[in-house]
């Protein structure tokens, strides 16, 4: 198999490349063994064939996650009921309705049915990434196979919630835009230029803002095509430019100093990065290998680099607390909270307790957002409408007046 991966090499580089490897696992162990810090390892997709299985590919749309995370919560409960590995993914396959999951999930039983573990077996598809295989390797190691299935599943839940929570916050305003811009293009296309013969007709002096109006009509009637390879052009740009990593660099740093902005993203990826990180260290996993994962799982190249940090001081021997002071990108309650679990010897609790904390914060955030946005749409809609009201039904009420 091909595996496309992200590490950070051992003069601190970050670089990316492809290894061949049987499974995930044994790609991850190779790329250790040069002495890189893995961040992202993915099997690589085989390119194929314009002309082969075109429909499939096009009606293909991958595995959701939240058949993931119900895959996970199942198999937990049943491991739980006392079910042998076998047994339970086989009644998970009579139920799973995603026949590319159910492939996956026939495959990883043949493949422990032939010996090979949970854990390597899952290694082998690219529906479950580093932290799910961390997650039950742990399991496996430690005996606790169903207590790392239900943490898989729990942190699957909770990035959903997360993502479900953020989509809903900016879905709203965005429909409202651009249904205010859909109908602002149909008035000046289809309603101005047949108003503007009206008046004509009427021979009535016209004030200043419906002159501007038509004005502004007719340039974006003249002007349609060439607004519409705009705007393609520039989401086409747009794309390109985000797979640069020096210009994501660039917008992942600028978004932690927008203001609205630069709450959102901290919250969500330090939540997601805490609780991956407590996750693993309640499940046994190092924490060498838990910080790696945190590090991945952040999501913005900031915060990644703070994570970063924290292995660097880990292994000069400084904790965790005094560590996350000297990156300088966590906050004081991040550092109080691991020094007092290091203390305790309860890391993973404080951990998921911060994480529970963002996730308090980023909901509370999202709401005073969302009222706070509303009634700016209102204003904003109220606006468009009373500039169309003024410019149209002026000139009639006055032209009708004159009549009378």
């Amino acid at each position: 198999m091909n595996f496309q991966y992200r590490a950070r090499a051992a003069d601190g580089e970050i670089i990316g490349g492809y290894i061949e490897a049987d499974n995930q696992k044994s790609a991850l162990n190779a790329l250790r063994s040069r002495g890189m810090i893995v961040i992202n390892l993915n099997q690589r997709k085989q390119v194929q064939s314009y002309g082969k299985n075109i429909f499939s590919r096009l009606f293909d749309f991958g595995v959701p996650s939240k058949s993931i995370m119900v895959f996970f919560r199942q198999f937990a409960t049943m491991i739980q009921a006392g079910l042998n590995i076998p047994t339970a993914i086989n009644v998970i396959i009579d139920q799973e309705k995603n026949q590319r999951f159910k492939k996956t999930l026939i495959d990883i039983k043949s493949r422990i049915e032939r010996g090979g573990s949970l854990s390597q077996a899952m290694s082998a598809h690219s529906e479950f990434n580093s932290l799910m295989i961390s997650l039950v390797e742990a399991g496996e190691e430690g005996g606790m196979i169903d207590n790392s299935l239900e943490q898989a599943a729990n942190i699957l839940e909770k990035h959903e919630i997360v993502k479900s929570k953020i989509r809903s916050a900016i879905s709203y305003p965005l429909f409202v835009m651009c249904f205010a811009l859909i109908v602002i293009g149909i008035f000046f296309v289809v309603l101005v230029p047949r108003f503007k013969h009206v008046f004509e007709s009427m021979n009535i002096e016209l004030p200043a803002l419906t002159l501007k109006l038509f004005s502004s009509g007719e340039w974006v009637i003249d002007n349609f095509y060439g607004i519409m390879i705009f705007f393609t052009a520039f989401f086409i740009i747009m794309h390109i430019l985000s797979l640069n990593k020096g210009f994501k660099n660039f917008t992942d740093r600028l978004k932690l100093k927008i203001p609205f902005v630069k709450n959102l993203v901290f919250k969500s990826s330090m939540a997601r990065a805490t609780r991956i990180l407590s996750a693993l260290i309640s499940a046994g996993v190092p924490i060498m290998r838990g910080l790696e994962m945190a590090e991945g799982s952040a999501g913005n190249i900031a915060i990644q680099e703070g994570f970063a940090e924290l292995r660097t001081c880990v292994t000069r021997g400084i904790s965790l607390g005094d560590a996350s002071k000297q990156a300088g990108i966590f906050p004081v309650l991040i550092s109080q909270m691991m020094r007092i679990g290091e203390e305790t010897g309860h890391l993973d609790n404080m951990l998921e307790r911060v994480a529970s904390w963002y996730d308090q914060e980023l909901d509370e955030q999202i709401k005073s957002s969302v009222s706070f946005i509303e009634p700016l749409l209102i204003i904003f809609v109220g606006a468009i409408v009373a500039v169309i009201v003024f410019s149209i039904f002026g000139p009639i009420t006055s032209a009708m007046s004159q009549i009378i």
